[in-house]
């Protein structure tokens, strides 16, 4: 070989390198911003193992032990400040003692002007920003950030916590200033001053000059398109505007409409539905263009009180919802039931109707809406006081006294069954609540202050701690995994290849919740390794197209990795779902214990064969190799169109089994 063939292919082998050093650096775990709590950023570390003392981080932001200090933390638990010493030249800390296996670590330091954080506003993925602190007199102040901004909709501004009205401020894009109207007085002295912005106004990353950088490079796995786009804004509108309905009918059921105008094929529309304490117990997705309707008794609700609403979510991560609105459940319409603030009470003498009013216990009501009670029983006559209110009963009359005006009753207060009853009505109002009578449900329902319920994406999350368990306890949550860790007999080496697009984010929620017990329930000696993918086709500026975490045994390390995930970009319907299977592959080659891959996926992937120049890899190249390298693969995927055409030839390949992803939620419908 001459000369210059020889220097050729050194150039081309040295371009290779730097290309997968770039996909590389995208990948870690680190690259994301941190996340709030209160006027502290949170960075997580890995989990101790009972040698290692001195542990790396890269935080989100550049701190140095002048601009902030920080704080560790074991197990939620602070460390004192003498048990470790912080390397800030070299992002590292060193602890006297190592702490135990499993131990979480994580670092506080406070937030300082600049710093920057992710956060959810509003149901929107945002980005949080510290802008100087206020001095009493400043109304403008200069936005310093690490990205482009291109649009002024949708920003926040907070001012020592209290969220500001968007009259009485303006965002420049242009300038990078946010100026505060005469409206309202200047920010005071050392005001904490937090602005957010929605990441779908990002078109690029600012260099070191303030100019927009370059779009990060692709991926090494296929050509990129010549012209990488951004998805554009969520157009479906949220609160009153949102086009879809909820209509409940009388016999107990309710009727969902969403039609498909303004949706793209791209967009997943759900029913929710939540408790009266707002945790998320249901979530149907819907079909839009469809009606459809459900039975409470069929959804498996108890009697009480629930919130229904409707929520539509995109690609990238962008959701709108409808105004929640409360619903009475009684599954023993035949006894009457009581909602105080959307929760059923429970008396001794159950409620009864009496002349077409609802009598229930004094006692019980009227501590139930914060009163004190107060009962004559030489007079038969029983006093109630809230908040300068004071109302007068006496058994047996129609006469009854709020601060001393004589109101007449429909119904008397009487005793029943040595129960002194009052109608419900008159004591609920006479208190300042708000009273209505459900036919339908043989429901009374009593709000003195209506709740806000959230309908943002945390607020449907249930806290991971809750659905760890130890080995011990058998799992009921998670059918789909327990079923493919049935087919487990052997010790083996496990890839979760999961598509994080933004349309994944309930179903990236099951598998975080749930792969704890999965990890429990397999034979001994296995590891888990995660490849999280999006499209290599759409520039998102701050989540990599491929992001890999190596093989572990440790559960609690895996969680922490999981949690990192976030649901993010994505806009036409095909993922680069071949490529990670192959990454996947090449991350299984050469190990001992037998090979799995499990795939989660909503979407149809780009196939090389069917879109020519998106894609790395032919459907049939990725179908021959998992035989190949003796690789199974199951898939927790659509069960119709074209991702069902395309997985289920995979699954047969991988000799797995395919499983319905509207069954992978812990709240969906069974």
């Amino acid at each position: 070989m001459n000369s210059k063939k020889i220097m050729s292919l050194l150039v081309v082998f040295v371009l290779l390198l730097g290309v997968f050093d770039i996909r590389a650096g995208l990948a870690k775990a680190n690259d994301r911003l941190d996340y709030r709590e209160g006027d502290y950023l949170v960075h997580l570390l890995q989990d101790g193992d009972g040698k290692e003392r001195r542990f790396a981080f890269t935080p989100g932001n550049r701190i140095t032990a002048a601009n902030t200090k920080l704080r560790l933390f074991i197990n939620a638990r602070e460390v004192e400040h003498k048990d470790y010493t912080v390397d800030y030249d070299n992002y590292a800390i060193t602890m006297n003692k190592a702490p135990d296996p499993g131990a979480e670590i994580s670092l506080k330091y406070a937030i300082n002007p600049t710093f920057e954080w992710e956060e959810n506003i509003s149901g929107t993925s945002s980005i949080g920003v510290a802008l100087p602190e206020g001095d009493g007199a400043a109304r403008v102040f200069k936005l310093t950030t690490r990205y482009v901004i291109n649009s002024s909709k949708n920003v926040s501004l907070y001012i020592d916590g209290m969220k500001i009205r968007p009259s009485e401020f303006t965002f420049n894009p242009e300038s990078q200033s946010i100026t505060i109207s005469e409206k309202r007085p200047a920010p005071g002295a050392k005001s904490k001053i937090y602005f957010y912005f929605p990441k779908t106004s990002i078109t690029g990353i600012q260099t070191a000059g303030g100019e927009p950088a370059a779009p990060a490079p692709s991926g090494p796995l296929a050509a990129p398109s010549p012209n990488p786009a951004v998805e554009p804004g969520f157009q479906v509108p949220s609160g009153a505007s949102f086009p879809g309905t909820i209509t409940q009918s009388p016999n107990g059921s309710v009727t969902v409409n969403m039609p498909k105008a303004n949706l793209q094929p791209t967009y997943h529309s759900y029913l929710m539905i939540k408790n009266a304490s707002g945790k998320l117990v249901k979530q149907i997705r819907i079909t839009p263009g469809s009606p459809s309707t459900y039975s409470w008794s069929k959804l498996g609700l108890s009697s009480g009180g629930y919130y229904v609403y409707l929520k539509t979510v995109n690609q990238s991560g962008g959701l709108a919802a409808s105004v929640p609105q409360f619903v009475p459940v009684n599954q023993q319409p035949e006894q009457i039931q009581v909602l105080i603030g959307g929760q059923r009470q429970a008396y001794e003498q159950a409620p009864v109707n009496s002349q077409g009013s609802v009598l229930v216990p004094l006692r019980s009501i009227f501590e139930s809406l914060g009163a004190t009670v107060e009962w004559d029983s030489l007079t038969q006559t029983v006093t109630a006081r809230r908040e300068g209110q004071t109302i007068v009963l006496t058994i047996g009359s129609n006469v009854a006294y709020v601060n001393g005006v004589a109101v007449t009753l429909s119904v008397p207060a009487q005793l029943i069954h040595g129960h002194t009853m009052v109608p419900v009505r008159f004591v609920s109002e006479a208190l300042g609540g708000v009273v209505e009578w459900n036919e339908a449900s043989k429901s009374v329902i009593i709000f003195q202050n209506k709740p806000e319920i959230p309908t943002s994406v945390e607020s449907e999350k249930t806290p991971v701690e809750e659905a760890v368990q130890e080995p011990s306890e058998p799992s009921t949550s998670s059918p789909i995994l327990e079923n493919i860790s049935k087919g487990i007999k052997a010790a083996s080496d496990i890839v979760f290849v999961i598509d994080v697009t933004g349309s994944m984010g309930e179903v990236i929620d099951y598998v975080k919740e749930s792969v704890i017990s999965f990890v429990d329930s397999v034979p001994s000696g296995s590891n888990f390794a995660l490849v999280a993918y999006r499209d290599i086709n759409y520039v998102d500026p701050y989540n990599p197209d491929f992001e890999y975490f190596d093989f572990t045994n440790n559960k609690h390390l895996l969680r922490v990795q999981l949690e990192q995930l976030v649901a993010s970009g994505g806009e036409d319907e095909e993922e680069s779902g071949l490529e990670a299977i192959d990454m996947a592959i090449q991350k299984l080659a050469g190990r001992k214990n037998s090979k799995r891959i499990i795939f989660i996926t909503d979407a149809p992937v780009h196939d090389k064969g069917t879109s020519q120049g998106m894609a790395g890899f032919f459907l049939e190249e990725i179908i021959a190799n998992l035989p190949a390298n003796q690789v199974t693969l199951d898939a927790i995927a659509p069960t119709s169109g074209l991702a069902y055409e395309q997985i289920s030839q995979l699954v047969q390949a991988g000799q797995g089994t395919l499983y319905d992803i509207d069954a992978a939620t812990l709240m969906q419908l069974q």
